[in-house]
C-alpha cells in the first residue's frame, strides 16, 4: 500500500495479484460468484420464456458464462474478445496482445475487471434472442424493492424539509447557516447513496438544523469523510462562477436506491438554484452488475409508482410527480457515451473521446459517483494518500472542468488525504489501510476548474 508522501505520479496501478489488496479478493473470490449468479438468472429468464429459440440459445449463453468463470477459478490467460461490430473490441484485444502475459489473478485490476464486463456483453450481444437482456436488471429491481424503508423516508423529509426551505429567507446569517447545512445533508444523501441505512438523515428537517444537536449530527457524520471539500464546493456553487447556464452533469454509479438519492440530489440542485439543468449520464450495456443503463431510468418510475412495492405514499406521490415534470420539461436529461464502458481511465479522454471531453467543457460541475469512477479519474493507482486530488486526476486536473468526485471508499485506491498525521490516525481506527476499502469512510473531492 502507497505511503503518505505526495508524489506527481502513482507508484503503480492496482493488479489483481497484489498481496492482500481489494483487487486480489474481488478477483479470486467475487468474480465468480458474479459469473455464477448470471448462469443462474439466465437460466430463471430461459425457463419463464415462451419462445423455444431463446430457450435454446439460452444453453450455449450459459456455456460461455460458465467457461469464463472456469477461466478465472483457473487463473487462465485473458483471451481476445469476440467482435461484435463496436470498436472498443479492438482496443481490448491490442492491449491483451501487447501484455502478452496477462492472466485473470495476474493482470491490471481496472483492465481486467471492465474486460469481464465486456466479454459477458459480447456474449449477449452476439446472441440473436438475447441482444438486449440485461442479465442484472432481476438483481437491481429486487435489491431497489428492499430499500422500501428508506425510500419512503427520504421522500417524506424531502418533501418536508426542502420543499418548506424554498421560500425561506436568505438575508441573515441563521437562515444562510441553515441552508448550508441542508446542502450538506443532500450532498451526503447522494455520498452515502448505496447505503440503506438512513441514519444520516436523522436530521434532515429545518427545526433539527436549528439546533445545536443538528450541527453535532452533521459535524459527526463528516468526520468518516477523509478527504472533505464540501465548504469549498458549496462557496463555488453560490459564487455565481459562471453567469451563462448551470448544467450539471452527473456520471451515475449504482441503479435503484442510489439512483432515487441521485435522482433526488438533482432535484434539489435544481430547486436550490445551483443547476438549472442536469444531464445524467448512464452506461450504453449492463456493467459492473449494478449500473445505471438507459432502461433503469424508466425502470425506477415504475418503482416508484408501486403499491406493492411501496406501499406508503403520502409523500411518495408528490415527489414522484415532482421528478417525472422534471425529466418531462427537459430539466433533466440523459445520455449515454462508449467511452464510459471501456477500460481505459479518464486520463485517456482527451485523446480517446475528445467529443465527450468539449461537452463536459460546458458544464457548470460535473459529478462523478462512485468507486469505479473514482477509481478511473485517478487511473486506479496507488497514489501517496496524501496525493492533491487535482494531480491524481491527470489531464481533467488541467482542463478547467469544475469535477466533484463522491465516493464511498471500496477499493485501493484514495488521494486528497490532508496530512499525514489524518492517514495515521485512519490507519489506527481501521489497521492495514481497510479505511480504504471497507465502505465506512468516503470522499468529496472537489476541483473548481480554476486554482493552479
Amino acid at each position: 500500500m502507497p505511503s503518505a508522501t505526495a508524489s506527481v505520479h502513482p507508484t503503480t496501478s492496482v493488479w489483481t495479484s497484489d498481496e492482500g489488496s481489494m483487487a486480489q479478493s474481488t478477483a479470486a473470490t467475487r468474480w465468480p460468484k458474479i459469473v455464477q449468479d448470471m448462469i443462474e438468472d439466465t437460466g430463471v429468464s430461459s425457463r419463464l420464456s415462451q419462445s423455444p429459440e431463446a430457450k435454446a440459445e439460452s444453453l450455449a449463453i450459459q456455456i460461455a458464462l460458465k467457461d469464463m468463470k472456469n477461466e478465472i477459478i483457473q487463473n487462465k490467460p485473458l483471451r481476445s474478445l469476440k467482435s461484435d461490430g463496436k470498436s472498443d473490441i479492438s482496443k481490448y484485444n491490442t492491449e491483451i496482445e501487447r501484455a502478452g502475459t496477462w492472466t485473470w489473478l495476474s493482470s491490471p485490476w481496472l483492465f481486467s475487471e471492465c474486460y469481464l464486463y465486456r466479454r459477458v456483453q459480447t456474449i449477449f450481444s452476439t446472441s440473436q434472442h438475447w441482444k438486449n437482456y440485461d442479465v442484472f436488471k432481476r438483481q437491481k429491481d429486487s435489491t431497489f424493492a428492499k430499500s422500501r424503508r428508506a425510500v419512503e423516508e427520504l421522500a417524506s423529509r424531502y418533501m418536508e424539509t426542502v420543499e418548506r426551505s424554498k421560500g425561506r429567507s436568505s438575508n441573515d446569517d441563521s437562515d444562510e447557516e441553515i441552508q448550508k447545512l441542508l446542502f450538506i445533508e443532500m450532498t451526503e444523501v447522494a455520498l452515502w447513496g448505496n447505503a440503506t441505512d438512513l441514519s444520516l438523515l436523522s436530521h434532515l428537517s429545518i427545526e433539527d438544523l436549528q439546533n445545536l444537536q443538528g450541527r453535532e449530527a452533521i459535524a459527526k457524520s463528516q468526520r468518516n469523510i477523509v478527504d472533505n471539500d464540501t465548504d469549498a464546493l458549496y462557496s463555488y456553487l453560490k459564487s455565481g462562477a459562471r453567469t451563462g447556464g448551470r448544467r450539471v452533469d452527473i456520471v451515475l454509479d449504482n441503479a435503484g436506491f442510489e439512483f432515487f438519492t441521485d435522482v433526488v440530489y438533482a432535484a434539489y440542485l435544481l430547486d436550490a438554484g445551483f443547476a438549472s439543468s442536469i444531464t445524467f449520464h448512464v452506461k450504453d450495456f449492463p456493467w459492473f452488475v449494478s449500473d445505471v443503463v438507459m432502461s433503469d431510468v424508466q425502470a425506477l418510475f415504475e418503482n416508484l409508482i408501486s403499491p406493492e412495492i411501496f406501499p406508503d405514499r403520502r409523500y411518495l406521490d408528490e415527489l414522484v410527480l415532482k421528478l417525472d415534470e422534471m425529466f418531462e420539461s427537459d430539466s433533466v436529461t440523459v445520455r449515454s457515451h462508449p467511452f464510459w464502458t471501456t477500460a481505459m481511465s479518464f486520463h485517456d479522454m482527451p485523446q480517446e473521446a475528445p467529443d465527450l471531453l468539449q461537452e463536459l467543457k460546458d458544464s457548470f460541475l460535473v459529478i462523478f459517483k462512485g468507486d469505479l469512477n473514482y477509481r478511473k479519474l485517478t487511473k486506479d493507482g496507488l497514489w501517496p494518500y496524501t496525493t492533491p486530488f487535482r494531480t491524481a486526476i491527470g489531464p481533467l486536473g488541467k482542463s478547467g472542468i469544475p469535477i466533484l468526485a463522491l465516493r464511498t471508499n471500496k477499493s485501493d485506491t484514495c488521494v486528497g488525504v490532508e496530512s499525514e498525521q489524518l492517514v495515521e490516525r485512519l490507519e489506527v481506527e481501521a489497521p492495514g489501510s481497510a479505511w480504504v476499502r471497507n465502505g465506512k469512510y468516503a470522499v468529496v473531492s472537489f476541483y473548481d476548474g480554476r486554482s493552479s
